[in-house]
């Protein structure tokens, strides 16, 4: 581990991320076949922090996050409130897992699995991170409640480890689900941001758009549609969080006048986004080489605990007509 830590840091690596899928190391490791491994990651941190690398932990939401589930596919006799405490258990062990076993950065990718029927909608993994395992695989009203918790989940966090999940885009995500109002920023996958295969070079608008191939990046003739359709189709953290953070500022430059129409129709995702652009900051851009600065993160200890999406006793649906309801 020293000569390897030794050896990235000697290149321009930025960040490094190592996958955690369990805040129970035996079910991580049995998921991923590694018996022992997650003492060996405990013990490789501090050779990486030394060098000045600092590995993030990365969780691909699935239904052993918080230890092996006794649920393991989709159930829809259980009551949302259930459901709800569940997720929510089980992120706040994840965190805590993570934060103490050293870890000085974390992100959550949302859940991603493309079936038969959504690959009639144009969507076509070229990424191989996808399962249609139900392990990974959740309804919408199940996805409403994991970006449900895990907005509520994060304010505990984020001055304990730098969280990279922002809130505006769970925020947006949440509403998509729970009652289908879709963000005002598609996907800026094929027209700022692009996936390339490994395997044989070739670029995409994103990693499950493969019915789209740009072709080559080096190609002279490379070149996305001009004015690419907006698409909101999949969930892809890569791409989503940058859009939702992105989409406001090239807003602001093209139309400011439609952007004051979208503040007045929802001030709380505004608000989320300029707290998340303030922790953004605070934790210098999730710059892996760099050492983290609790003093900057200190300040978002207690805050925006009052914004929660969850009402009491029982998660509903918080909107309806545009209006803000109870819970907020």
């Amino acid at each position: 581990m020293k000569r390897m830590a030794e050896s990235l840091a000697a290149t321009p690596l930025r960040n490094l991320w190592i996958s955690i899928d369990s805040a129970v190391p035996e079910v991580h490791e049995k998921m991923r076949g590694f018996p022992g491994v997650i003492r060996g990651i405990e013990k490789a941190l501090p050779i990486f922090h030394q060098f000045g690398i600092y590995p993030s932990a990365n969780l691909g939401i699935n239904r052993n996050m918080g230890g092996e589930s006794p649920y393991p596919c989709l159930r829809q006799d259980r009551d949302r409130s259930a459901k709800y405490s569940e997720f929510r258990k089980a992120f706040r062990d994840f965190y805590d897992f993570v934060v103490k076993l050293g870890f000085t950065t974390v992100n959550v990718c949302y859940p991603m699995s493309v079936d038969d029927s959504e690959k009639n909608t144009g969507l076509y993994p070229v990424y191989g991170a996808t399962s249609t395992d139900c392990l990974v695989r959740f309804s919408e009203n199940e996805k409403s409640l994991i970006f449900q918790a895990l907005f509520d989940t994060l304010p505990e966090f984020r001055a304990r480890i730098r969280v990279f999940s922002p809130r505006s885009s769970l925020y947006a995500l949440y509403r998509r689900y729970q009652n289908g109002k879709e963000s005002p920023y598609p996907c800026l996958g094929g027209k700022d941001f692009f996936f390339i295969d490994a395997r044989d070079g070739n670029t995409y608008p994103c990693g499950y758009r493969g019915h789209e191939n740009f072709g080559k990046l080096c190609d002279p003739q490379f070149g996305p549609p001009e004015n690419p359709a907006p698409c909101r189709r999949c969930d892809w953290e890569c791409f989503r969080d940058p859009s939702e953070l992105f989409g406001p500022l090239l807003q602001a430059r093209s139309d400011p006048l439609s952007l004051a129409s979208e503040i007045r129709r929802d001030p709380l995702f505004y608000r989320l986004w300029i707290d998340d652009l303030r922790y953004y900051r605070a934790c210098d851009w999730f710059d892996g080489r760099k050492a983290p600065s609790f003093r900057k993160l200190r300040i978002f200890g207690n805050q925006n605990q009052e914004v929660s999406l969850t009402p009491t006793p029982v998660p509903a649906p918080l909107w309806e007509g545009g209006r803000k309801q109870e819970g907020i």
